[in-house]
């Protein structure tokens, strides 16, 4: 009876935040997960099957907690057609360890144990050469370290700041500012004990652990290259050797044709989660600044996150919050709602940004911060506007007066996007370098 309060509470709060058709996106998304995990034939210990390396992810494999669950879906689903999978990730109090292979997912309850016992468990069933660690995130450097100092091998997938900060965002609390890769020790600590429980001298620890880790590692894979070169700044000892950049991309859409675009903005949606990271103050600024000036674009949220910020977006006059959309769905729903431009103002560097692509896929082009991965790739491939970081609300601002004034961006071609496929031969050409699969696995 608890559980099912709960629920409907859980429900309730998710409809007055984001709106009931975010809410039934949101149900739908778990539906489909637990009809996933009953399809999964469940294998007792000693009969999952073989695999040469194991994936470990430091959340569930599920596309509703983000980008890096869903980019490892997409790409697992087609590189386990070319070899078999094997995925480590938490469910509920313990671990699950998932063998997949030609469309056939084989299940293993792995236990309870630590990290540490769970990652060699998962090697000794089977029988893998190598752990690839998918991000750092939910998973304890110091359970990491462990795995490494037992001569495991291992495979670093970096897609964010994690191995340099707890707050893998680098927004300094409470100013809510990026902290521009801050080296001051006790500005740092002030920072953190805004909300987790560290001692002194925790950062300097961290970024020592942290940093042992990555030299140990025999290869390390980037989302962009913007991440890489930070990286190599900001982590001394790096081998610039073992490092790889694979972009993740985002499926093609089954109907790929954009049709002709408008060559101004009338529509204009946030895009993303709502946090101050993303850039949530600066949209509430913009949106006051432009309905001041009578600027006349429609506006719309898209995406789910912090109640308050929501409610923020809300109550600003003539703003629909549509909310959490369904992995996946982005570029529809931009389509289906007639968007014309996105916001996508992150306050910190991105490492990547799939909303980008999503945005992109779907044809609209985008105003964001001039920073990190997303203004690395608008650069290349066109798409958007980029305004100084420094310039804040007012440069965002300025940059949507201008497109809708009629300076819409075109957006990048389809076939010049990276996609799964592409995401998927780059980890099979780095597995193959390292001696882990065979040269037919193609």
């Amino acid at each position: 009876m608890s559980g099912m309060l709960h629920g409907l509470t859980t429900a309730w709060r998710v409809v007055r935040a984001e709106g009931m058709r975010a809410a039934v996106d949101r149900a739908r998304d778990r539906l489909d997960e637990r009809r996933e995990r009953r399809r999964a034939t469940a294998a007792p210990s000693g009969a999952l099957g073989r695999a040469s390396i194991v994936t470990v992810l430091g959340m569930p494999l599920s596309p509703r907690l983000g980008g890096v669950p869903t980019q490892l879906r997409n790409r697992l689903a087609l590189e386990s057609s070319h070899r078999p999978c094997a995925t480590l990730f938490p469910d509920g109090a313990g671990w699950r360890l998932e063998h997949r292979h030609r469309g056939f997912v084989r299940a293993l309850d792995a236990g309870r144990a630590g990290l540490v016992a769970a990652a060699a468990a998962a090697v000794r069933e089977v029988g893998a050469a190598a752990l690839h660690v998918e991000g750092l995130a939910g998973l304890p450097l110091e359970d990491l370290s462990q795995v490494a100092a037992r001569g495991t091998r291992l495979i670093l997938s970096l897609h964010d700041f994690s191995s340099f900060c707890r707050r893998p965002h680098l927004v300094e609390r409470p100013r809510d500012r990026f902290c521009d890769y801050c080296q001051d020790l006790d500005r740092c600590q002030a920072c953190l004990r805004q909300d987790f429980a560290v001692d002194p001298g925790f950062q300097a620890r961290y970024r020592g652990q942290a940093a042992v880790l990555l030299r140990s590692a025999e290869a390390i894979v980037f989302p962009s290259g913007f991440l890489r070169d930070a990286h190599l700044d900001l982590v001394p000892g790096l081998d610039a050797a073992r490092l790889r950049v694979i972009e993740p991309g985002t499926p093609q859409l089954a109907d790929a044709g954009l049709g002709a675009r408008p060559a101004l903005a009338r529509h204009v949606a946030w895009v993303g989660a709502v946090q101050v990271h993303k850039g949530a103050h600066v949209f509430e600024q913009v949106v006051k600044q432009l309905q001041a000036e009578g600027v006349p674009p429609r506006w719309t949220a898209l995406g789910g996150g912090d109640a308050g910020l929501l409610a923020r977006f809300r109550a600003l006059p003539g703003v629909t919050v549509r909310g959490y959309w369904r992995a996946g769905a982005l570029p529809t729903t931009l389509r289906d709602l007639g968007v014309d431009l996105a916001l996508l103002p992150s306050i910190w560097p991105e490492a990547y940004g799939l909303a980008l692509d999503e945005c992109w896929r779907a044809g609209v082009p985008v105003v964001a911060f001039d920073h990190g991965a997303m203004a690395e790739r608008v650069r290349r491939l066109g798409g958007g506007l980029l305004v100084p970081p420094a310039e804040g609300a007012d440069g965002i601002a300025r940059a949507v007066r201008e497109a809708a004034g009629g300076t819409l961006a075109a957006v990048p071609a389809p076939g010049r996007l990276p996609d799964p496929a592409q995401a998927a031969a780059g980890h099979l050409e780095l597995y193959r370098a390292l001696g882990l699969l065979a040269a037919s696995s193609a």
